[in-house]
């Protein structure tokens, strides 16, 4: 039998601590009989660690090596991210997690590090979130020599008052609610003040209900499907708060539609099959044609709503995002509903975007400039938008420009070092601004701060799931602090199986011969036919790939509040007129 070295046994503990804690695999099954059976066959001589080595050496040096590697990515960057939110774990404890992001040279990977406090008991209002706040500001530019320069969270009542009260104490940093958050109150809004929208949901409820109810109705429905489509459909039903499930809801009842009808024809004397209720919204042309206007309808949030939590989405994106949800809401036959719609998306603007701040941000994106906005400009013109790039550069910078203006011209008649000869090969905005940082500084220095920004809270919340995937019912007796640390290893590994897959993606689509791969947060395009909203791409593909999201998203908005944020009146201050920019103004609708 081969001999095993101290090196090859102090890999092979760190490769079982990464496993257990990858795998949620319990410190315990070490000392089980049959994974030491296992792991002797693989290797006879190694030494298996006990339960208490896992948890006490293996596991917490391996944390302290990812927590290195992460403080060292944090130390001395230009512009960090902060983001924070409640959360309740297995033992009902109340959590503040604070998370630090900051994004990799390319800007398109997120680089994290949270931190938990126990705050049961306490008084979880605007004020205490804002002193606990600054704190963490002031702690952060003690241990990482840099500052925070914006600050995202969710929109209940206290969080948008902590965020309210810190803009006034810090105005040189950028506050903003979750953007992917916002999307998802956009489609509550939809089914809230539709009211024909209301009667179809629940016709669509009637139909998946069932079947899910009844297994003897769902074997022969999917006998159905199988004869129909060659696969099988599920009904899955949706959840309040979780808005963005009503779209998969009503597509997959719409998707199995000849089968549903034929099911209604063949079992339609059979009340044990085919109760009253369902028959009727079965043969009901009604039904079937709301249900397709509430697919269109919500096509393009629930897409956005995806793109919306991605790692490389910036606040020029959200604004894309939401100038296509506007100009498809713009088209809708229903004019009714159009301009219900319009006017429910330009109230949420209003009260919770910070207009200009987007508007700006969307010109210094390379891939938008001005090419977004309306071409007939009655408010909104270039002059503005450049005016509006010197205020913000002297309130986030605290000094006076001296060149933004002209370099803002020159950007966006791409002239000299941005003429599209030049820039071409740059392939996303930050080493776009890193080049023209040399000659344009001080608008590239706006432009990196805009850019950089995480505009989500995505990320603390997908620390909450790690932390549920660690701290469950079994393992309740886990030190907050090692379920913190193996948390922050957790998202380390995410990190690296996210560069795994895209190298691997980037391989697959050069052996395929498609050429460049395209950018994972790019705003979908909306095309109009006819004056409806023409369906791109693969359905069936769309929809596997947004379900595919749903168990994360679900965690994205699972502890929210919608009915506190929807008792005030938003985040902002009263704007005057030269601050704040309407959807009308900033987008035409006539085309897209």
């Amino acid at each position: 039998m081969m001999s095993i070295t101290k090196d090859e046994q102090k890999q092979f503990e760190e490769l079982y601590g990464d496993a257990c804690v990858s795998c949620n695999i319990p410190f315990s099954a070490a000392e089980d009989a049959r994974m030491e059976r296992l792991l002797k066959y693989l290797r006879p001589s190694v030494v298996i660690p006990s339960r208490f080595t896992v948890s006490r050496r293996i596991v917490p040096a391996r944390i302290a090596e990812a927590t290195s590697e992460v403080t060292s990515k944090l130390t001395d960057q230009t512009f960090l991210t902060l983001t924070f939110d409640g959360f309740k774990n297995v033992n009902r404890d109340k959590i503040l997690g604070f998370l630090l992001t900051v994004r990799d040279e390319s800007g398109t990977i997120n680089i994290t590090l949270g931190s938990a406090l126990d705050i049961t008991g306490v008084n979880y209002d605007g004020e205490y979130l804002m002193n606990e706040s600054l704190q963490k500001i002031t702690q952060v530019k003690k241990e990482y020599k840099t500052d925070v320069r914006y600050v995202t969270c969710d929109s209940d009542g206290a969080h948008r008052k902590a965020r309210r009260l810190l803009s006034e104490k810090l105005p040189h940093i950028l506050f903003s609610p979750c953007n992917a958050h916002q999307i998802n109150l956009i489609i509550q809004d939809v089914i809230k003040f539709v009211p024909q929208f209301k009667e179809t949901l629940r016709q669509s409820d009637v139909v998946s209900n069932w079947f899910r109810k009844s297994s003897l109705s769902q074997g022969k429905l999917r006998d159905l499907q199988f004869e129909f489509y060659s696969k099988e459909i599920s009904m899955p039903g949706w959840t309040q708060t979780r808005w963005y499930s009503i779209y998969v809801s009503v597509q997959r009842v719409l998707d199995s539609k000849s089968a549903l009808q034929m099911y209604g024809v063949r079992f339609g004397t059979n009340l044990g099959l085919v109760p009253f209720e369902l028959k009727v919204v079965l043969d009901e042309d009604d039904f079937w044609a709301g249900a397709r206007e509430i697919a269109v309808v919500l096509k393009p949030l629930v897409e956005a709503q995806e793109e919306a939590e991605s790692d490389n989405c910036t606040i020029a994106d959200m604004g894309a995002a939401v100038r296509n949800i506007y100009l498809s809401f713009s088209h809708l036959r229903d004019r009714d509903i159009s301009w219900t719609r319009m006017s429910q998306l330009e109230k949420r603007w209003r009260s919770f975007y910070q207009t200009d701040v987007v508007a700006v941000a969307m010109f210094l994106h390379p891939k938008y400039k001005l090419n977004l906005f309306r071409s007939d400009p009655a408010k909104v013109h270039s002059g503005v938008i450049y005016k509006r790039a010197s205020d913000l550069y002297r309130q986030f910078f605290r000094n006076d420009p001296t060149k933004l203006l002209t370099s803002a011209i020159h950007y966006s008649g791409s002239k000299n070092i941005f003429d599209a000869k030049y820039t071409r090969q740059l392939s996303n905005p930050i080493d776009y601004w890193s080049y023209a940082e040399t000659e344009h500084a001080e608008l590239a220095q706006l432009a990196k701060f805009l850019l950089s920004a995480c505009p989500h809270a995505a990320a603390v919340e997908r620390f909450w799931k790690k932390m549920k995937e660690v701290h469950t019912a079994n393992r309740n007796r886990l030190h907050r602090s090692l379920v913190g640390g193996m948390c922050t290893l957790k998202m380390k590994f995410c990190r690296e199986d996210n560069v795994r897959d895209a190298e691997k993606q980037k391989k697959t689509e050069k052996k395929a011969g498609e050429g460049e791969t395209t950018s994972h947060c790019g705003v979908p395009t909306i095309e109009i036919e006819g004056g409806a909203i023409a369906d791109q791409g693969s359905r069936s593909g769309d929809l596997m790939r947004l379900e595919s999201q749903i168990s994360e998203l679900d965690e994205l908005f699972a502890q929210d509040n919608e009915a506190a944020e929807e008792d005030g009146d938003g985040d902002q201050p009263a704007l005057s007129g030269e601050k704040f920019f309407t959807l009308a103004e900033l987008f035409n609708t006539s085309g897209v």
